[in-house]
Protein backbone atom coordinates (compact mmCIF):
# COMPACT_ATOMS: atom_id res chain seq x y z
CA UNK A 1 0.00 0.00 0.00
CA UNK A 2 2.72 2.61 1.09
CA UNK A 3 4.52 1.62 -1.91
CA UNK A 4 1.96 2.65 -3.94
CA UNK A 5 0.91 5.76 -2.31
CA UNK A 6 5.03 6.69 -1.79
CA UNK A 7 4.88 6.48 -5.79
CA UNK A 8 2.53 9.59 -6.76
CA UNK A 9 4.64 12.03 -4.41
CA UNK A 10 8.23 10.52 -5.82
CA UNK A 11 7.50 11.10 -9.82
CA UNK A 12 5.89 14.66 -8.50
CA UNK A 13 9.32 15.63 -6.70
CA UNK A 14 11.45 14.20 -10.10
CA UNK A 15 8.96 16.29 -12.39
CA UNK A 16 9.51 19.27 -10.35
CA UNK A 17 12.82 18.88 -9.88
CA UNK A 18 13.70 18.72 -13.81
CA UNK A 19 13.16 22.68 -13.83
CA UNK A 20 14.90 23.90 -11.10
CA UNK A 21 18.41 23.05 -9.13
CA UNK A 22 18.55 23.81 -5.24
CA UNK A 23 21.04 25.86 -4.15
CA UNK A 24 23.50 24.03 -1.55
CA UNK A 25 23.86 24.38 2.17
CA UNK A 26 27.18 24.57 4.32
CA UNK A 27 26.94 21.19 5.56
CA UNK A 28 30.34 20.89 6.20
CA UNK A 29 31.32 19.23 9.40
CA UNK A 30 34.77 18.81 10.36
CA UNK A 31 34.12 15.62 12.09
CA UNK A 32 31.33 14.30 10.26
CA UNK A 33 31.27 10.73 11.95
CA UNK A 34 31.31 12.00 15.21
CA UNK A 35 28.00 14.45 14.23
CA UNK A 36 25.85 11.65 12.58
CA UNK A 37 27.14 9.69 15.97
CA UNK A 38 25.92 12.75 17.94
CA UNK A 39 22.43 12.85 15.61
CA UNK A 40 21.82 9.23 15.74
CA UNK A 41 22.25 8.82 19.61
CA UNK A 42 19.98 12.38 20.30
CA UNK A 43 17.22 10.76 17.56
CA UNK A 44 17.07 6.97 20.02
CA UNK A 45 17.28 9.13 23.12
CA UNK A 46 14.06 10.83 22.08
CA UNK A 47 12.41 7.76 21.11
CA UNK A 48 13.26 5.76 24.16
CA UNK A 49 11.45 8.79 26.03
CA UNK A 50 8.39 8.49 23.55
CA UNK A 51 8.06 4.63 24.03
CA UNK A 52 8.18 5.31 28.03
CA UNK A 53 5.80 7.73 27.50
CA UNK A 54 3.79 5.71 25.50
CA UNK A 55 4.13 2.97 28.05
CA UNK A 56 2.91 5.02 30.40
CA UNK A 57 -0.22 6.31 28.69
CA UNK A 58 -0.85 2.51 27.72
CA UNK A 59 -0.80 1.33 31.20
CA UNK A 60 -2.73 4.02 32.21
CA UNK A 61 -5.71 3.12 29.91
CA UNK A 62 -5.66 -1.19 30.25
CA UNK A 63 -5.03 -1.16 26.78
CA UNK A 64 -3.86 0.90 23.06
CA UNK A 65 -4.50 4.06 23.85
CA UNK A 66 -5.50 4.42 19.85
CA UNK A 67 -5.09 7.80 17.66
CA UNK A 68 -6.59 10.99 17.80
CA UNK A 69 -9.80 10.74 15.62
CA UNK A 70 -11.44 14.25 17.41
CA UNK A 71 -9.11 17.42 17.36
CA UNK A 72 -9.33 20.88 19.14
CA UNK A 73 -6.91 23.97 19.87
CA UNK A 74 -6.24 22.20 23.27
CA UNK A 75 -5.09 18.74 21.56
CA UNK A 76 -3.12 20.65 18.78
CA UNK A 77 -1.10 23.43 20.68
CA UNK A 78 -0.31 20.39 23.48
CA UNK A 79 0.83 18.41 20.58
CA UNK A 80 3.32 21.45 19.59
CA UNK A 81 4.65 21.76 22.92
CA UNK A 82 5.02 17.91 23.30
CA UNK A 83 7.20 18.75 19.64
CA UNK A 84 8.88 21.45 20.73
CA UNK A 85 9.87 19.82 23.83
CA UNK A 86 11.60 16.89 22.86
CA UNK A 87 12.07 17.42 19.49
CA UNK A 88 12.56 21.35 17.75
CA UNK A 89 14.26 23.21 20.86
CA UNK A 90 16.89 20.79 22.39
CA UNK A 91 18.29 20.43 18.54
CA UNK A 92 18.61 24.31 18.14
CA UNK A 93 20.16 24.12 21.43
CA UNK A 94 22.19 21.39 20.42
CA UNK A 95 23.23 23.44 17.24
CA UNK A 96 24.00 26.44 18.59
CA UNK A 97 26.11 25.17 21.34
CA UNK A 98 28.18 23.63 19.13
CA UNK A 99 28.62 26.88 16.82
CA UNK A 100 26.79 25.67 13.81
CA UNK A 101 24.46 27.47 11.76
CA UNK A 102 20.93 26.66 11.36
CA UNK A 103 21.57 26.35 7.71
CA UNK A 104 23.31 22.99 8.88
CA UNK A 105 20.09 21.51 9.86
CA UNK A 106 18.10 22.61 6.82
CA UNK A 107 16.56 26.16 8.30
CA UNK A 108 17.74 28.58 5.93
CA UNK A 109 16.39 31.19 3.41
CA UNK A 110 18.03 29.09 0.38
CA UNK A 111 15.41 27.23 -1.30
CA UNK A 112 12.19 28.22 0.51
CA UNK A 113 10.06 28.93 -2.05
CA UNK A 114 10.75 25.67 -4.03
CA UNK A 115 11.19 23.89 -1.18
CA UNK A 116 7.41 24.88 -0.40
CA UNK A 117 6.43 24.54 -3.97
CA UNK A 118 7.69 20.90 -4.50
CA UNK A 119 6.40 20.15 -0.81
CA UNK A 120 2.79 21.12 -2.37
CA UNK A 121 2.83 19.11 -5.26
CA UNK A 122 3.79 16.27 -3.45
CA UNK A 123 1.48 16.32 -0.92
CA UNK A 124 -1.17 16.84 -3.55
CA UNK A 125 0.02 14.12 -5.64
CA UNK A 126 -0.24 12.06 -2.42
CA UNK A 127 -3.59 13.04 -1.71
CA UNK A 128 -5.63 12.59 -4.07
CA UNK A 129 -5.15 8.80 -4.79
CA UNK A 130 -6.10 8.75 -0.91
CA UNK A 131 -8.76 10.89 -0.68
CA UNK A 132 -10.50 9.48 -4.09
CA UNK A 133 -10.54 5.81 -2.72
CA UNK A 134 -12.58 6.30 0.00
CA UNK A 135 -14.26 9.44 0.25
CA UNK A 136 -16.88 10.65 -2.22
CA UNK A 137 -16.53 14.34 -3.17
CA UNK A 138 -19.93 15.73 -0.73
CA UNK A 139 -18.24 13.34 1.99
CA UNK A 140 -14.70 14.65 1.56
CA UNK A 141 -15.65 18.27 1.25
CA UNK A 142 -17.66 17.90 4.20
CA UNK A 143 -14.78 16.15 6.17
CA UNK A 144 -12.44 19.36 4.90
CA UNK A 145 -14.42 22.50 6.04
CA UNK A 146 -14.86 21.84 9.36
CA UNK A 147 -13.32 22.79 13.01
CA UNK A 148 -11.59 19.27 13.67
CA UNK A 149 -10.24 19.14 9.99
CA UNK A 150 -8.65 22.74 11.15
CA UNK A 151 -7.28 21.34 14.55
CA UNK A 152 -6.45 18.42 13.19
CA UNK A 153 -3.85 20.33 10.50
CA UNK A 154 -2.05 22.36 13.50
CA UNK A 155 -1.91 18.93 15.32
CA UNK A 156 -0.22 17.68 12.05
CA UNK A 157 1.87 20.43 11.36
CA UNK A 158 3.59 19.93 14.62
CA UNK A 159 4.52 16.52 13.59
CA UNK A 160 5.45 17.29 10.24
CA UNK A 161 7.80 20.06 11.07
CA UNK A 162 8.82 18.69 14.19
CA UNK A 163 10.02 15.16 12.99
CA UNK A 164 11.51 16.67 9.31
CA UNK A 165 13.56 18.77 11.53
CA UNK A 166 15.27 15.88 13.14
CA UNK A 167 15.04 13.25 11.04
CA UNK A 168 15.77 15.19 7.47
CA UNK A 169 17.14 18.35 9.20
CA UNK A 170 19.15 17.19 11.93
CA UNK A 171 19.62 13.44 11.27
CA UNK A 172 20.28 12.79 7.53
CA UNK A 173 22.47 15.70 6.52
CA UNK A 174 24.62 14.38 9.12
CA UNK A 175 24.43 10.84 8.04
CA UNK A 176 24.62 11.91 4.28
CA UNK A 177 28.16 14.07 5.12
CA UNK A 178 29.04 11.01 6.97
CA UNK A 179 28.25 8.37 4.97
CA UNK A 180 27.61 10.19 1.46
CA UNK A 181 24.14 10.81 0.32
CA UNK A 182 22.63 7.41 -1.12
CA UNK A 183 23.99 5.52 1.94
CA UNK A 184 23.06 8.48 4.27
CA UNK A 185 19.25 8.57 2.98
CA UNK A 186 18.98 5.16 3.29
CA UNK A 187 20.02 4.74 6.77
CA UNK A 188 18.03 7.55 8.39
CA UNK A 189 15.09 7.14 6.92
CA UNK A 190 15.26 3.69 7.88
CA UNK A 191 16.02 4.79 11.49
CA UNK A 192 12.45 6.68 10.65
CA UNK A 193 10.62 4.12 9.98
CA UNK A 194 11.70 2.16 12.60
CA UNK A 195 11.07 4.93 15.38
CA UNK A 196 7.60 4.26 14.60
CA UNK A 197 7.33 1.16 16.60
CA UNK A 198 6.54 2.19 19.93
CA UNK A 199 3.43 4.72 18.20
CA UNK A 200 2.26 0.80 16.77
CA UNK A 201 2.58 -1.11 19.97
CA UNK A 202 1.53 1.08 22.44
CA UNK A 203 -0.96 3.12 20.41
CA UNK A 204 -2.15 1.06 17.23
CA UNK A 205 -1.96 -2.25 19.55
CA UNK A 206 0.35 -4.53 17.33
CA UNK A 207 2.46 -7.34 18.98
CA UNK A 208 6.24 -6.70 18.36
CA UNK A 209 6.23 -8.64 15.32
CA UNK A 210 3.31 -6.90 13.75
CA UNK A 211 4.98 -3.73 14.46
CA UNK A 212 8.18 -4.35 13.04
CA UNK A 213 6.52 -5.04 9.88
CA UNK A 214 4.42 -1.63 10.02
CA UNK A 215 6.69 0.34 10.69
CA UNK A 216 9.09 -1.30 8.18
CA UNK A 217 6.09 -0.78 6.03
CA UNK A 218 6.91 3.33 5.86
CA UNK A 219 10.09 2.88 4.37
CA UNK A 220 8.83 3.68 0.93
CA UNK A 221 7.80 6.71 2.12
CA UNK A 222 10.29 8.02 4.14
CA UNK A 223 12.72 7.70 1.68
CA UNK A 224 10.94 9.80 -0.37
CA UNK A 225 10.71 12.23 2.48
CA UNK A 226 14.35 11.93 2.47
CA UNK A 227 14.76 12.34 -1.32
CA UNK A 228 12.98 15.55 -0.96
CA UNK A 229 14.99 17.11 1.69
CA UNK A 230 17.74 16.05 -0.83
CA UNK A 231 16.69 17.73 -3.64
CA UNK A 232 15.32 21.16 -2.05
CA UNK A 233 17.75 21.32 0.50
CA UNK A 234 15.41 22.67 2.60
CA UNK A 235 13.10 21.44 5.57
CA UNK A 236 9.57 23.15 4.90
CA UNK A 237 9.35 20.36 1.44
CA UNK A 238 9.37 17.67 3.86
CA UNK A 239 7.43 19.21 6.16
CA UNK A 240 4.45 20.06 4.66
CA UNK A 241 4.68 16.64 2.41
CA UNK A 242 4.79 14.71 6.00
CA UNK A 243 2.02 16.83 7.42
CA UNK A 244 0.08 15.93 3.93
CA UNK A 245 0.77 12.71 4.68
CA UNK A 246 -0.99 12.28 8.01
CA UNK A 247 -3.57 14.55 7.91
CA UNK A 248 -5.31 13.34 4.96
CA UNK A 249 -4.68 9.28 6.28
CA UNK A 250 -7.03 10.77 9.60
CA UNK A 251 -9.64 12.95 6.96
Amino acid sequence: MWIFLAAFPFFAICLMIKYHKAENLKVNFVKPRKEATLAIGYVFTCFLIIAVIFFILYQSAGGPIGTPKEYSLRRALSEWALYAAIFIIPILVIVRARHQIFETIGITRKNVRFSIAVGLVAGIAFSLPVLGLSKTLQDLLEKLFTTNSFYGLVYYLAVGFGEELMFRGFLQLRCCSWLGETKGLIFASTIMALGHLPERIFAVGLDPMQALVSAISLLPISLVLGFLMLKTRNTLGPAILHTMIDWVSVL
